[in-house]
């Protein structure tokens, strides 16, 4: 066996995922996580200064380590929760013989990983599962009452793919080290976005009003109803530099500032990456036409959400929209069918 191939088990199986495609996963998570994590350390340390030297001593030795600490709590949450939705839950059978088909599809031993029942009885609209710390496969109870067996066996594959992928450990201290900077993030965009709300209150009542006026009229008022929240945003893009510049100076807080705005857009992108080569696994593992009645499913969802979230979603969100990774299974279907077919004839 090749030594650049991840292997779940020493007996021959198929080549799942590259350990080059695992290298890029994780140096993508370190790089795009970075600078929040620059930051969250910054903050950290600084709010100790405010209250003491002392505090900043405690917080130069607690935090490095703060994340092995936050691990094991993780691992040892998600352990008693599967131990318990395996013994609580009904459809636990179900997803252990599907889990069980999958094992045996990527030849790898199964109990190496523990399929959970998420006792939920609703779907996100993007996700019918997901894989955790410790070695979990966990599907929704909504996945197991609404999908058919076939189906429920892609979702799986799909989250043994997402173990395949990278270390979910590294990305759990990713986020851990990077919070601080996160939260910080939200709430700024969180302030900004009710700012924006409130002042377009008048303009859209005066837009209302004068909807039946003078089409000059109705294109003023679309205009300020559109112009508030970008005058709004770049308000607090000026203001967000402004104190940069203060402690960082111009060039590195210009630097600071787009980069930690493009953050969450790398993040999405190499999220969206994740879900494909997740998606990849399951069709080599022979589930691509069960998974594609999994995206029309979610499909039916997705086209029930607002217009403008939908648009947004190819920058902001961590799941490609169900259209797009059908059209990606079709290619990997069709390109699946074409190996087979040269195997076949040679």
């Amino acid at each position: 066996m090749n030594s650049h191939v991840r292997q779940e088990s020493e007996s021959a199986g198929p080549v799942l995922v590259a350990r080059r495609t695992t290298f890029f996963v994780l140096i993508g998570d370190l790089v795009v996580s970075l600078p929040s994590i620059v930051l969250s350390g910054w903050l950290i340390w600084g709010l100790s200064a405010l209250v003491g030297d002392w505090l900043v001593v405690v917080a130069a030795l607690v935090w490095p380590v703060s994340g092995a600490f936050v691990l094991l709590v993780g691992v040892l949450i998600s352990g008693a929760a599967a131990q318990a939705g395996r013994s609580a839950s009904p459809e636990h059978a179900d997803v252990a013989d599907a889990w069980a088909a999958v094992a045996v599809a990527a030849r790898i031993d199964g109990s190496r990983y523990t399929p959970w029942v998420h006792d939920i009885a609703t779907v996100n609209g993007e996700v019918y599962g997901y894989a955790t710390l410790g070695r979990h496969v966990v599907v929704t109870r909504h996945a197991v009452a609404a999908l058919t067996r076939g189906e429920l066996r892609a979702v799986l594959a799909h989250e043994l793919g997402h173990q395949l992928l990278g270390q979910l450990w590294l990305r759990w201290l990713l986020k851990w080290y990077r919070g601080p900077a996160d939260l910080l993030f939200e709430f700024a965009v969180g302030v900004v976005s009710k700012i924006a709300s409130l002042l377009q209150i008048g303009p859209r009542w005066i837009a209302h009003r004068l909807y039946r006026g003078p089409r000059p009229v109705i294109l003023l008022g679309v205009l300020v109803v559109a112009i508030v929240p970008a005058a709004v945003v770049l308000g607090s893009g000026w203001a967000i530099l402004a104190v940069s510049t203060r402690f960082l100076g111009l060039p590195t807080a210009l630097v600071a500032v787009v980069v930690l705005v493009a953050q969450p857009l790398m993040r999405a992108r190499l999220s969206q990456w994740q879900e494909y080569g997740a998606d990849r696994v399951a069709v080599e593992l022979g589930y691509g036409q069960d998974l594609r009645g999994v995206l029309r499913r979610l499909q039916a969802d997705w086209d029930a959400t607002p217009v403008e979230h939908r648009l947004l979603a190819p920058l902001t969100h961590t799941h490609p929209s169900p259209d797009r990774r059908l059209r990606a299974v079709d290619a990997l279907e069709s390109q699946r069918h074409r190996a087979t077919t040269d195997d076949q004839s040679s």
